[in-house]
């Protein structure tokens, strides 16, 4: 069966360098899990070795069968390079009286569903590049509609924070002000403003109210 889907897709245009046998050649994340089977192709580009398609081929397996293969082949193709890549099933039936009965085209949805395709409808190579790049342009542009209001708010907070308003440090400038015009009052042999508790009690007042402020400044 293998033979005769490989002999189609030679047909249908895919270079065979770009039909893969051994899922060794991709590397740990092509490696099949214990108990399941391998798939029968996959499909890569030729020029860059991008992942476009799985491709698994059984025989004539009923309804609830084809199902779980196709569960296990979208599975499979989604660990391989998540939803830029495709999967299909194609059902080999050599009793089947008409070409249309003797093989059967699937193309497996992300969520495990079956479209049945044509040999005529089934994808060639530039078809899979042209899916892979909408796919990608897709995912792209659904990770830049993501809400990003953290990070449009968050730098004109930190601006606020970093600089505290002028208002804040008056209260402190007023206090710091008194204690200076009190020291060189009394310096010059006048009767001082404040009594010593009550300077003290001013520049305390004045560094405490500056002190909070600053730290947080110096912090960031």
């Amino acid at each position: 069966m293998d033979d005769l889907i490989y002999s189609f897709l030679l047909q249908s245009g895919y270079p065979r360098a770009s039909i893969i046998f051994d899922t060794d050649l991709l590397g740990p994340v092509g490696r099949v899990d214990s108990g399941m089977k391998a798939p029968s192709f996959v499909i890569v580009d030729p020029v860059n070795a991008d992942l476009l398609a799985v491709i698994e081929v059984v025989d004539a397996i009923d309804g609830d069968t084809l199902r779980q293969v196709a569960i296990e082949t979208g599975a499979y193709a989604s660990r391989l390079a998540g939803k830029s890549i495709q999967g299909f099933v194609i059902r080999v039936d050599v009793r089947g009286r008409t070409e249309a009965e003797q093989v059967q085209f699937y193309r497996i949805w992300p969520n495990s569903t079956l479209q049945q395709l044509s040999s005529k409808t089934f994808p060639d190579l530039e078809t899979l590049r042209v899916a892979k790049l909408l796919s990608e342009a897709s995912i792209a542009a659904a990770v830049k509609s993501l809400p990003d209001s953290e990070q449009s708010h968050k730098p004109e907070d930190d601006r606020a924070e970093r600089r505290p308003g002028a208002g804040m440090y008056f209260p402190a400038f007023v206090l710091l002000m008194l204690v200076i015009a009190d020291s060189f009052v009394t310096s010059t042999g006048d009767a001082p403003l404040l009594s010593v508790s009550q300077s003290v009690l001013a520049f305390g007042a004045a560094l405490l109210l500056t002190l909070p402020a600053a730290i947080r400044f110096l912090r960031r």
